[in-house]
């Protein structure tokens, strides 16, 4: 009896173990192990989206690619040998097959945001810009901008000061002169103040062949030489200020002034995003150069999109004709994207810390940017 039972409970215990372990092995086989991409000797070909995007993103003639942000991740996926294949998308067919896996990274100039970080990962960042406004070259070097720069308040209200200037040295000449000099002041008191106004003009103007016959008119006339000197300084001075500070004035001056011109943009961009919020009303096009000769044909007063991509197509294909001004708002941050929890962004950013602090990365930017 008691052997029977040994023999039991030896058999019940070896089919447990027998039945333990082919489950332990059904498991394994069903749930396949998570490999890591970046191995050596790993011939997986990432699939890397980009776009059109000077001069972050520049497609050559031939079909290559060439960049500020082209070259960072040449020399990221030489460094971590890595094999790739560019595909040309739109930033919104990138964010798309990101979030659904089909592709691996997207590099070109795309900017950090909160709503893409919802639906993918980014790198740390590479560069830092933001928003500028590009305006048409032409339309400040026409006759009627000029004018416009010049015929300032603070001119109108010198030449004001200058005109009453001159009627009171001119009244002040024909007191002091009207008895000494009845030649020039005699006669009736409106021609008398008359000649005195014209006399204290040219006076003004630095005119030194008149000679006052009274001691009052020759003290007046000599003030009246040193206040022209000193009013003619002060007049060169506004006018080459107001040119100089104006030189880039196309009527705007800061953000709020876009809410009366009209704007041109990029489609689904970060800039379309902040007139958006701002309920600013704008032309969407496809690409920043479309924007741009939107301004060029006068189809739209100004383009706001990425200050670095204005200053690079201003300073290339529309070195004559457009402008970016000297005004920076919206401050962003471009980044190479990656898929949601990615393994590529460890080693991504190690390597592209250590790429920023080299020389290397200040002589791409500025074989670009000349910054």
């Amino acid at each position: 009896m008691i052997d029977w039972l040994f023999r039991t409970v030896l058999f019940t215990t070896i089919v447990l173990t027998v039945l333990n372990s082919s489950s332990m092995l059904w498991s394994q086989e069903a749930t396949p192990l998570k490999t890591e991409p970046i191995e050596a000797g790993d011939k997986v070909v990432l699939k890397v989206g980009t776009k059109q995007s000077p001069p972050f993103a520049i497609k050559n003639p031939d079909g290559s690619w060439k960049g500020i942000s082209i070259e960072l991740w040449k020399h990221l996926a030489n460094e971590l040998d890595l094999e790739y294949e560019f595909q040309e998308l739109t930033l919104d067919e990138m964010l798309a097959k990101l979030e659904a896996g089909e592709l691996d990274a997207a590099v070109a100039a795309i900017s950090v945001t909160s709503e893409r970080l919802e639906r993918v990962d980014f790198c740390h960042p590479h560069f830092s810009t933001g928003l500028g406004i590009a305006v048409s070259a032409r339309d400040r070097t026409s006759p009627w901008m000029v004018l416009q720069r010049i015929v300032s308040t603070r001119l109108v209200k010198l030449i004001l000061g200058m005109v009453g200037i001159v009627i009171m040295c001119g009244f002040l000449f024909w007191l002091f002169e009207r008895k000494r000099n009845e030649a020039m002041f005699g006669g009736e008191r409106r021609q008398g103040i008359g000649m005195g106004v014209w006399w204290s003009m040219i006076l003004l103007l630095g005119h030194k062949g008149i000679v006052p016959a009274s001691k009052m008119g020759r003290l007046l006339a000599t003030i009246a030489m040193f206040a022209s000197i000193i009013l003619l300084s002060i007049l060169t001075g506004v006018i080459t200020s107001v040119l100089t500070v104006q030189q880039l004035n196309s009527g705007i001056d800061r953000v709020t002034d876009l809410h009366h011109v009209r704007v041109a943009s990029v489609t689904s961009s970060t800039s379309a995003e902040y007139l958006q919020q701002r309920r600013i009303s704008f032309q969407s096009y496809n690409t920043p150069r479309e924007a741009i000769l939107a301004v060029d044909e006068n189809k739209a007063k100004a383009v706001v999109y990425d200050a670095a991509l204005l200053k690079y197509l201003a300073s290339t294909e529309f070195s004559n004709s457009i402008d970016v001004l000297p005004v920076l708002f919206n401050v962003q941050e471009y980044a190479i994207a990656l898929q949601a929890d990615s393994v590529l962004r460890k080693p991504l950013n190690e390597e592209l810390l250590r790429y920023r602090e080299s020389d290397a990365w200040g002589d791409l930017v500025y074989r670009y940017l000349g910054e």
